[in-house]
C-alpha cells in the first residue's frame, strides 16, 4: 500500500473521508437545537428543557474527548473513530422513536459520547497520513467539512423539519451517518495512525496526565472553550437571537446564520493555505479573530435594519472566524509531544464541548429573559478571552522549550 510519505495523491482520499465524517458530526451537533421550534409545538417541551439536552450532549462529549484521546493513543484512532461514529448515528436515528424527556436525555448522552471520538481520532489520522507540506491544508479542509455541517444545519433543519417532521428528519440523518461510517470502514487501510502505525509509544497514563496539565495545553483548552462559547452559542441560538432582537422572520434569521457559516467556509480554505506558509500561527489567529469580533459588535451597537447590510456583516465575520481555524490547529499541534497527539487534541478540543455546553445554557437563559442583545455582546467577549488564551499558549510553550 502506498503511504502518504511516498504518494501525496493519497492525501486527497484521506482528507475527503475524514472531512466527510467531520461534516456529518457537526450537522448532528446542531440538528436538535435547530428543530427546537418544532419540538416545542409538537411535544410540549419548553426551549429551556430542550437546551438542557444540548448542554448534556456537549458536556458528555467534553469529558469523553479527554478519555478518547488516551484511548486513541493506546489502541489506535481507527477503531475509536468507527465505534464513535456508529454510536452517534444510531443515537440520532433513535430520536425518531422516543417520546419521553428521559429517553431523549439518554439519547443526548449517547450521541455526545459518540461525538467525543472525532477530534482526537481525526487529527491522529491526519497527522499520520498526510504529507508534511500539506498538513495545514488538511486541517483547513477538515475544518471546512465541519463548517459545512454547521452551515447546512440551520436552514436545512428548518426545511427538512417543516417538510418531513422533526422525527423523520432525525431518522434520515442517522441513516446517512451509518452509510458514511460504512464507506469509511471499507477504506480503513488508508487511514494511518500518527502513533501506532509509526511505532511511537503512547507512554503511561501518568505521563499523559502530566502533559495535559502543562500550561501551554491548559491555555489551548481555554482557547477552545471560550471560542466555542462564542461561536457555537451563535450557531445554535443565533437564529432565535436575531428573530427576537431585530424582529426578523425565522427563515431570514436562519438564512443569515447559514450565510455567516458559508463565509467561514471560504475563509477556512484560504486559512489552510496561509497556515502552511507562516510561522507565527498564534499571532495570525489572534489578529484575525479580533477583526471578526469588532465587526460582530456593530450588530448590537447599531442594530442594522437593512437585511443586506446585516448579511454582509455576518458573512465577513464568518470569513474571519474560518480563516483563523487552520492556524489555531497548528498552534495545538506545535504544543503536542510525540505520541500524545490524541491526548492533546482530545483534551484541548474538549474545551469546545465545555464551552458549547455552557453557552447553550447561558444564551438560552438570556433569550428566555428577553435579553437577545446580550447574546451578540457576549459572543465577542468570550472570543476575545480566547484570543488572549491562544497567545498565552504559545508563550508558555516557548518558555518550556527554552528551559529544556
Amino acid at each position: 500500500m502506498a503511504t502518504a510519505t511516498t504518494a501525496p495523491a493519497s492525501d486527497l482520499k484521506v482528507i475527503s473521508l475524514i472531512s466527510t465524517g467531520h461534516c456529518l458530526s457537526h450537522i448532528y451537533q446542531l440538528a436538535l437545537p435547530n428543530l427546537f421550534f418544532l419540538i416545542t409545538v409538537k411535544e410540549g417541551f419548553s426551549i429551556a428543557e430542550l437546551a438542557i439536552l444540548t448542554s448534556v450532549f456537549f458536556a458528555v462529549s467534553a469529558v469523553g474527548q479527554v478519555i478518547a484521546g488516551f484511548m486513541v493513543d493506546k489502541y489506535g484512532a481507527r477503531p475509536m473513530l468507527f465505534a464513535g461514529f456508529f454510536l452517534m448515528a444510531v443515537a440520532i436515528a433513535a430520536f425518531a422513536f422516543v417520546h419521553s424527556y428521559a429517553a431523549m436525555m439518554v439519547l443526548s448522552f449517547l450521541a455526545g459520547l459518540g461525538n467525543s471520538v472525532f477530534h482526537p481520532a481525526d487529527y491522529s489520522i491526519l497527522n499520520g497520513s498526510i504529507t508534511e507540506k500539506n498538513v495545514g491544508k488538511a486541517y483547513g479542509v477538515h475544518g471546512f467539512g465541519g463548517l459545512i455541517g454547521y452551515a447546512l444545519a440551520p436552514f436545512s433543519m428548518y426545511l427538512m423539519g417543516t417538510t418531513f417532521g422533526w422525527r423523520e428528519t432525525m431518522l434520515i440523518l442517522g441513516v446517512i451517518g451509518l452509510v458514511v461510517a460504512g464507506l469509511m470502514w471499507t477504506q480503513r487501510s488508508d487511514l494511518r495512525d500518527s502513533g501506532l502505525d509509526k511505532g511511537v509509544s503512547a507512554g503511561s497514563v501518568r505521563d499523559g496526565i502530566g502533559t495535559l496539565f502543562q500550561p501551554a495545553t491548559i491555555f489551548s483548552f481555554l482557547f477552545f472553550c471560550f471560542m466555542a462559547m462564542g461561536s457555537v452559542g451563535l450557531m445554535t441560538l443565533g437564529p432565535d437571537a436575531l428573530t427576537a432582537f431585530l424582529d426578523l422572520s425565522r427563515d431570514k434569521a436562519s438564512f443569515t446564520i447559514s450565510l455567516q457559516l458559508t463565509g467561514s467556509l471560504c475563509g477556512i480554505l484560504i486559512g489552510g493555505i496561509v497556515a502552511d506558509r507562516i510561522v507565527r500561527h498564534d499571532m495570525a489567529t489572534a489578529a484575525i479573530v479580533t477583526i471578526g469580533v469588532l465587526l460582530l459588535w456593530t450588530v448590537p451597537a447599531f442594530q442594522p435594519d437593512n437585511l443586506a447590510l446585516l448579511i454582509t456583516i455576518f458573512v465577513v465575520y464568518g470569513f474571519a472566524y474560518g480563516m483563523a481555524q487552520p492556524s489555531r490547529d497548528m498552534v495545538v499541534r506545535s504544543v503536542a509531544p510525540s505520541g500524545a497527539a490524541g491526548k492533546v487534541f482530545g483534551f484541548t478540543y474538549s474545551g469546545m464541548d465545555v464551552g458549547s455546553a455552557v453557552a447553550v445554557g447561558v444564551f438560552g437563559f438570556l433569550l428566555g429573559g428577553g435579553q437577545a442583545k446580550l447574546v451578540f455582546i457576549l459572543v465577542g467577549v468570550f472570543m476575545m478571552i480566547g484570543v488572549a488564551s491562544v497567545l498565552l499558549a504559545k508563550v508558555t510553550a516557548k518558555r518550556k522549550q527554552i528551559a529544556a
